[in-house]
């Protein structure tokens, strides 16, 4: 293909398409920005330390389509429990010269990666499957099947958050543990930027791949809410194919960023292809034709 200028991003339209299916992800940058790829990249979250989920819950999986609704805990006592353990065996990681609200034992938190594990730790050693929910930033808990609780135990200015205050929504029957596999609803194979020839301007039409353009192509493991799949939980690994019109396009490496979750694609011929990627056995596709 003849020499490309710099990269074109989606027009409005497509950049909407984008995201709605991406389930709200940044908006567009302007021309002159640098992209920002919405590709699922290693995460600097940690992963948990207890291996699989099976073996970290002996009282079985969760159901990924459960029904979730604040309603009335019923486990406030053990995870005030598991609170009043952690402060009583760990006081490194608080400081309870500053409290908020005197009285309440709502310490400041000083190590919020220690504490929240600490917490999922404790909850287990009492009896409960415990863990941490998907971005890491709050817990859940069950002692059965039926139902499980998830609790928002760290306030945003860093305090310990106790009793009412803490408690975010039941589910039923619980929503966890889930096996990665089940947790990828659908991939979301789409466009974030065109680069096409000088005099070209990027498609506004969805599906549409003008001969003189290359496109960037992403792939995103989506859970069943539309939202990302944490990358520590889909893993690297991802399989790109052409389904139909492998003789119509090349399909490259995204030079720019290393990621396996991008690809660049160039048309070489006027025609339909469709372009897939699989993660974890879903598989998504961007299904376009190539016009003169």
């Amino acid at each position: 293909m003849p020499l490309r200028r710099p990269l074109q991003f989606l027009s409005a339209f497509a950049a909407a398409l984008l995201a709605l299916s991406c389930g709200g992800g940044a908006s567009t940058p302007a021309v002159s920005t640098p992209v920002t790829t919405p590709a699922p990249v290693a995460s600097s979250s940690p992963a948990p330390e207890s291996g699989s989920a099976a073996a970290s819950c002996p009282l079985g999986m969760g159901d990924v389509t459960a029904a979730c609704s604040k309603t009335s805990p019923q486990l406030t006592a053990a995870v005030e429990a598991a609170i009043d353990r952690l402060v009583r065996e760990k006081p490194s990681l608080f400081n309870t010269n500053d409290e908020q609200g005197a009285g309440s034992g709502q310490y400041r938190v000083l190590d919020s990666e220690a504490y929240l594990d600490g917490l999922v730790a404790n909850l287990r050693a009492a009896g409960l499957c415990a863990e941490r929910t998907l971005d890491r930033e709050r817990v859940v808990a069950k002692s059965q099947n039926a139902f499980s609780e998830e609790w928002d135990v760290l306030s945003s200015q860093g305090f310990i958050r106790r009793t009412s205050y803490a408690y975010k929504q039941s589910c039923q029957p619980a929503s966890f543990p889930v096996a990665a596999e089940d947790l990828v609803s659908f991939v979301w194979v789409g466009v974030f930027a065109f680069e096409c020839n000088p005099g070209t301007t990027a498609p506004t039409e969805p599906r549409v791949l003008p001969l003189a353009c290359d496109a960037y192509m992403t792939a995103t493991p989506k859970l069943l809410n539309r939202q990302d799949v944490p990358s520590w939980i889909h893993g690297s690994d991802v399989k790109w194919t052409v389904r139909d019109g492998a003789d119509l396009i090349s399909v490259e490496d995204d030079w720019r960023y290393g990621n396996e979750f991008n690809r660049l694609v160039r048309p070489k011929h006027t025609g339909y292809f469709s372009i897939c990627a699989t993660v974890l056995g879903k598989m998504g596709c961007w299904n376009a034709n190539i016009t003169p």
